[in-house]
């Protein structure tokens, strides 16, 4: 049967299988991140990624490390187990939120880029599900429609700036695929002809099946069919890019759109997660009033924050004084974005980076999918975003300077020794994909000083690819254009 209302539902077995996979997966993230945990989650005072202050350091620092770690852990095996998982599910949020949205502009990690940005969202999605699961079961349905709503518009946004950004002129996933930045198999794709059918067959999907499966996912008829598109897409993804545990999250989240009594429900409830019942526990009826009205006004307000942010980034318009103001702190708080993951211009180029010894030998610090630190996918995001620092703020360049030393302060290196980061482009040619240096960067971590050489001025390192609507924004976090 289909399931044809406005309000959509969840089976319990579902929601069982949603909050247990999210949790294991969060689990997952957290031992993949176990060896880095001293940059990610530690102010840059005691050597981490995140830039220091007063808040931050009190909360990223040695000492408060395996307590973060703990809360997170617990709260992760709490929601696989079932047990306290509102709370659970409550303090899994604030870590999420704080790591992955907070310090999205505070630190050179960006959040985790996203992985992070996904890892939130269904953060919250969670802790919705589960609350009104239990506290306000009158809430459920409305709760679970903003999700859908909100999910969809994300894959929107994705798919139109895809469109934007040079997926329709055969620039977008082969250079990720031919990238050992990026790609798993990158030594096979980068021997391939660029102008392959195969490549257009993927570009050409990446962009509609995002944008077609978000129209789907908005009408109640069609919504499991568009859930099945996306996640049938991130299975594919998952095959070729190593982006950590993105695409599993994404897989779970399409899995809000699996109605009761429908194929994808009886086969999960085959998987035998547990589904406990659900027994209605009391919650103050102010807290559920509150909560009712800003899932509304969240609802309502969705269309309007994701066509202010489209306003600024692709019509390099911003609203009146205060208008934009409101659009930035509301979107900002929310972590509602453009979602520009895996665009030629973060693909286009890799970073390689040495370290220049004082008696003139040379020791290559980057191996990138090797490894437990350049093999994770957060320093793939956190060197790349350094970089498109470039492209995002071409006349900024303090910001990229004080950025890159942040940076290199983390790498080891020996008394006297500086880095050096070369920007390699991934090159299109008649019959291959090619790898070439574009400029150097000698860092001089004692000196605090940032030397560019360019070595081939054919290659820019500050100009977006030619069809991305990338435009210099007036600080980091508005697609606002400066003034």
């Amino acid at each position: 049967m289909l399931d044809g209302s406005v309000f959509p539902h969840l089976s319990l077995s579902t929601q069982s299988f949603i909050r247990t996979a999210y949790g294991l997966l969060v689990a997952a993230t957290l031992v993949q991140a176990l060896p880095q945990a001293r940059r990610f989650f530690v102010s840059e005072r005691w050597g981490g990624y995140a830039q220091q202050g007063r808040g931050v350091d009190w909360v990223q620092n040695p000492a408060a490390l395996p307590v973060v770690l703990a809360l997170w852990f617990g709260s992760a095996l709490a929601l696989v187990a079932g047990r306290w998982t509102v709370p659970a599910a409550l303090i899994n949020v604030l870590l999420c939120r704080y790591f992955f949205i907070q310090m999205r502009w505070r630190g050179v990690l960006r959040g985790m880029g996203a992985p992070g940005f996904i890892a939130n969202w269904l953060a919250l999605a969670v802790l919705l599900i589960e609350y009104t699961r239990y506290y306000a079961p009158q809430l459920h349905e409305l709760a679970l429609l903003v999700l859908q709503v909100d999910f969809a518009l994300i894959m929107l946004s994705a798919g139109v700036y895809k469109f934007s950004a040079g997926y329709r002129a055969n620039n977008g996933m082969e250079l990720g695929m031919a990238n050992p930045e990026w790609g798993y198999w990158w030594r096979f794709w980068s021997r391939q002809r660029p102008d392959a059918w195969w490549f257009r067959v993927f570009n050409e999907l990446a962009w509609s099946t995002e944008v077609i499966a978000a129209i789907l996912m908005l009408f109640p008829p069609t919504r499991l069919v568009g859930g099945m598109l996306i996640l049938v897409t991130f299975i594919f993804i998952a095959s070729q890019i190593r982006l950590g545990f993105l695409c599993e999250m994404v897989m779970v989240c399409c899995l809000i759109y699996v109605y009761p009594g429908s194929s994808v429900d009886a086969a999960l409830a085959a998987l035998g997660v547990p589904a406990e019942p659900a027994v209605t526990a009391f919650a103050p009826s102010f807290a559920n009033l509150l909560l009712a009205a800003a899932l509304w006004v969240y609802l309502a307000a969705l269309p309007f924050a994701h066509v202010g942010l489209a306003i600024n980034l692709y019509a390099r318009k911003r609203f009146p004084g205060m208008l934009q103001r409101i659009l930035e702190i509301y979107t900002n708080t929310f972590g509602i974005i453009v979602w520009r993951v895996f665009s030629a211009d973060h693909t286009n180029f890799l970073i390689e980076i040495d370290e220049c010894r004082p008696d003139g030998s040379r020791r290559r610090i980057s191996t990138w999918g090797e490894g437990l630190r350049f093999g994770h996918v957060a320093e793939s995001i956190t060197v790349t975003t350094l970089f498109t620092t470039l492209k995002y703020y071409p006349s900024n360049s303090a910001l990229f300077t004080d950025r890159l030393l942040r940076y290199a302060r983390t790498l080891p290196r020996l008394t006297g020794s500086t880095l050096e980061f070369r920007y390699v482009a991934v090159v299109k040619r008649e019959d291959r994909f090619d790898f070439v240096v574009g400029a150097t960067y000698t860092v001089d971590v004692t000196n605090n000083t940032v030397d560019e050489r360019v070595i081939d001025p054919s290659i820019s390192v500050r100009a977006p690819v030619a069809e991305s609507p990338v435009h210099e924004a007036a600080r980091p976090g508005t697609y606002a254009p400066a003034r």
